[in-house]
């Protein structure tokens, strides 16, 4: 049986099998390590390198080439000639050796990794862009992105945080910021702080909540053991954090990867949502981190429809994490 849960900020529906005999183990997926022993972070670290010394390393620029099917002559025309690449990708790097998950990492690395994605959007968000066609800014949006496996896409074992800056809001987002504006405007909420608070009183979901914010499993999750990280301090920018803020949130990330070992030592992503640059978004949406564990195929149903499809709980997947933590 498929019971069908409605996220309540972007709309979009998830089936979670609900009648399923549920073994763990077979969720016990083991992170595969990137191929490969050469580490060229490590050979590119300088002699001198401190232990919470973190490297802004540019992998390329003008990353992003746009294509408009809509226009007439697109399909003859090369991407260069469509338009302009633009857009940028690039990792943040610890030092040399350092080769740990980020839940292992000391605090102050984990958090000088945090910083620095911090300032480097700040940076690339506080640059000049050309305009649209109705004369403002193009899009700027700047996915920060940490991955832990092969299995996850990691591309090296080195501890890392990767930073993409898109020329457009990716569709998730977009869809999360209308959600939120429609939430707004019914119920003169925010509906992540809404949504949290039930959450963390309720405690079903929920994983564990410190000063800084609540961790639970959202009730339509779009993947098995998925984790939604909501600072209780509403703020739609992340950019916008101090330094004492970038150190709770990256205590209150670390104890959620930490949770995950429960499964053993399984592949994830780890991303973040937050306005797009120069946007101001503050009364309708939340900035927040997201945790997908990669622990399966994407079967022929969600490719077909695009409909998520959930073989645990979360229910019991906060359960299973919970006790975890508390052992």
């Amino acid at each position: 049986m498929f019971e069908l849960r409605r996220d309540p900020v972007t709309g979009w529906w998830s089936a979670i099998v609900a009648d399923r005999a549920f073994s763990r183990q077979a969720f016990e997926v083991e992170a595969q390590p990137v191929e490969g022993t050469h580490c060229r972070h490590c050979d590119d670290a300088p002699a001198d390198d401190s232990p919470h010394h973190v490297r802004r390393v540019p992998l390329r620029s003008d990353a992003f080439h746009r294509i408009d099917s809509s226009k007439e002559r697109a399909a003859q025309l090369s991407m260069s000639e469509v338009e302009r690449a633009t857009g940028s990708w690039e990792i943040l790097v610890g030092p040399r050796e350092h080769h740990e998950r980020m839940a292992d990492a000391a605090p102050q690395l984990a958090g000088a990794l945090l910083r620095g994605a911090r300032d480097a959007m700040r940076q690339i968000g506080g640059e000049p862009r050309p305009a649209g066609a109705d004369g403002r800014p193009e899009p700027l949006y700047i996915q920060v992105v940490q991955s832990h496996g092969r299995q996850a896409g990691a591309r090296t074992s080195h501890l890392n945080v990767e930073l993409y800056a898109i020329p457009q809001v990716p569709h998730w987002v977009a869809e999360e910021i209308g959600g939120g504006a429609r939430q707004m405007i019914k119920t003169r909420q925010c509906v992540w702080c809404s949504v949290s608070g039930a959450e963390e009183e309720d405690g079903e979901r929920l994983v564990f909540a410190d000063h800084h914010a609540i961790v639970f499993t959202p009730a339509a999750s779009r993947s098995a053991f998925e984790m939604m990280v909501v600072p209780r301090g509403h703020a739609a920018d992340f950019t916008g954090l101090d330094d004492d803020s970038i150190t709770a949130t990256t205590a209150t990330l670390q104890r959620a990867l930490l949770a995950l070992d429960a499964l053993g030592n399984p592949p994830y992503n780890l991303f973040l949502h937050t306005s797009p640059a120069g946007e101001r978004l503050d009364g309708t949406f939340h900035w927040h981190w997201e945790i997908h564990p990669r622990l399966r195929v994407i079967a022929g149903l969600e490719r077909a429809t695009a409909l998520a499809v959930n073989p645990v709980a979360p229910e019991y997947a906060a359960e299973v994490l919970r006790v975890h933590l508390h052992q």
